[in-house]
């Protein structure tokens, strides 16, 4: 092994000087320092890294491997017992792993608590019990932990000195968490991929004050505006308009960060989030903005991945747009891109869309071979919110094709996929679609509920293109029971929305609506 220290990357470098620093200075005093990393790999070097370094100042290095007893006060009592050196208080740095393989491991039928959980309870109980251990305990958690710490362990969670985060250096994350167990601990909260938004402002503000350059700051911004992103697209926005904004000053604080750096690796995919959330929130000129800069990094960058991702994501655009030629010729591109690289989730995604180019060009049969080949593949590979998408584009190709009935099976298949998954844009796409098809039956009332469902949660999520599809529907459905007037209204709350966000297509079938119900009147 080499003795030259290994070298991270800027961001991760600066975290491993606040870390080393942190070990130096609260010697003799108690200071749980948290730290979240993924890379096992880059978890093991720091750890070797700042041993070493402890150790030539004097510094004695402790390991503690959490297993069968997940409890760390227990595991730090029983060394102190076996080591005089502890008992005489010399200085001395304890570092503690383990917590990862908590998460793999299944309770017995007999066990009332799962090992993360027990783990959990162990943590919150620790300050009495660690009261007179006047060392810094270094506890290294993955990040889908760390997570839920402040609010499964609120206790030592307030009582921490620090937390840091590593970022991965390998391509790929080290730690593999199996499906079945992560899940149980995320139904307990949709969002568990992402820290808590307050932790997230107090460390930015904190950084802001003090270390206003730090490389950190480009990815604390970048992972608020995920935050903000998430609760607005998931319809739990306390101000919607004011966290539409902070998402988009989020990401583009990071952006400013990052283009600061020349990290471009980083940069491609914070536009690409920042250019997701455009379209998400029907800002489709902006999303095109955004993505063509994507692009233009990956393809500089030779990152095929991102580069086809930013092709998938113009495609999505310039369909929003109506304007499904060239929205077909990115699809396909991003599907060669997909099969060279050999990304199964790429190649679903683009022939998905390529399907739903196809059927907007009144080309059923060929968008229905497209989506079956999409389900296929999201199947195989256990996509279920891709399955859901797949399911609702089958139904709306059987609808145009008459095939009413098969076409409300496979809407109903994709709104309890939507619901399980917690997909709210989805779940509004499948109502609307429902009420389409029911209307096509003949059953208006019934239509126009679905339509109003849609309607309720594409103004909770901030989906103006939803809103407007709901609305125009809507509109339809009601025209059909000869209420002329309310029907009219409707469609002039769609014309004005479509108008907003610059869908002239939708505006101009807004105007025909109109004009064909003034004239029958």
């Amino acid at each position: 092994m080499s003795n030259e220290p290994t070298t991270f990357k800027p961001e991760n470098e600066e975290t491993y000087e606040a870390l080393i620093s942190l070990i130096e200075n609260t010697q003799g005093r108690l200071a749980p320092i948290i730290v979240g990393c993924d890379d096992e790999i880059l978890r093991d070097q720091v750890i070797q890294r700042y041993e070493a370094e402890a150790q030539e100042s004097n510094i004695r290095a402790y390991r503690i491997k959490l297993g069968q007893e997940p409890s760390v006060r227990a595991g730090l009592a029983q060394l102190k017992e076996s080591e005089d050196y502890l008992q005489g208080y010399g200085e001395a740095v304890f570092t503690i792993t383990g917590a990862e393989f908590l998460l793999w491991i299944k309770p017995h039928e007999e066990d009332e608590q799962s090992e993360i959980e027990k783990f959990f309870g162990y943590l919150q109980w620790t300050r009495e019990g660690l009261r007179e251990f006047p060392y810094p305990i270094v506890l290294w958690v993955p990040h889908r932990i760390l997570r839920q710490m402040s609010q499964r362990a609120p206790d030592f969670w307030s009582w921490r000195k620090a937390v840091l985060r590593f970022v991965d250096e390998s391509a790929a994350p080290a730690v593999r968490v199996d499906w079945e167990q992560s899940q149980q601990i995320e139904t307990k909260s949709k969002n568990s991929f992402l820290p808590p938004l307050e932790e997230l402002l107090e460390e930015i503000q904190q950084l802001e004050e003090t270390s206003p350059e730090s490389a950190s700051l480009a990815t604390l911004y970048n992972k608020l505006g995920e935050v903000y992103a998430w609760r607005v697209t998931h319809g739990e926005a306390g101000d919607l308009a004011q966290e539409q904004a902070a998402a988009v000053s989020a990401f583009e604080k990071a952006i400013t960060h990052q283009k600061s750096r020349g990290d471009e690796s980083a940069l491609v995919v914070t536009l690409t989030r920042l250019g997701n959330f455009f379209q998400a929130q029907s800002r489709f000129t902006e999303a095109v903005t955004t993505h063509e800069q994507a692009l233009e990094i990956a393809r500089k960058i030779q990152d095929k991945q991102q580069e086809s991702y930013a092709l998938g994501n113009l495609g999505n655009a310039y369909y929003s747009l109506g304007q499904f030629q060239r929205a077909i010729d990115f699809h396909q591109q991003y599907l060669d891109i997909a099969r060279e690289i050999g990304d199964k989730q790429g190649q679903a995604n683009s022939l998905g869309s390529l399907g739903l180019a196809y059927y907007s060009l009144g080309q059923f049969q060929r968008a229905i071979d497209f989506h079956q080949q999409s389900l296929d593949i999201k199947r195989k590979i256990g996509d279920k919110q891709g399955e859901a998408k797949s399911l609702g584009n089958l139904g709306l190709a059987y609808n145009a094709l008459g095939q009413f009935q098969r076409a409300i099976d496979f809407h109903q298949q994709a709104l309890d996929l939507a619901r399980e998954t917690g997909d709210r844009n989805w779940e509004a796409k499948s109502l609307g679609n429902l009420g389409l098809a029911y209307n096509a039956l003949g059953q208006f009332q019934r239509a126009i509920t679905f339509h109003q469902q849609q309607l309720d949660i594409a103004r909770e999520i901030g989906d103006k293109q939803g809103q407007a599809n709901s609305l125009f529907n809507k509109a339809l459905a009601i025209k059909s029971l000869d209420q002329t007037a309310e029907a009219l209204e409707y469609l002039k709350q769609a014309n004005s929305i479509y108008s907003s966000i610059q869908l002239e297509h939708m505006v101009k079938r807004c105007h025909e609506a109109i004009a064909q119900l003034t004239t029958e009147n």
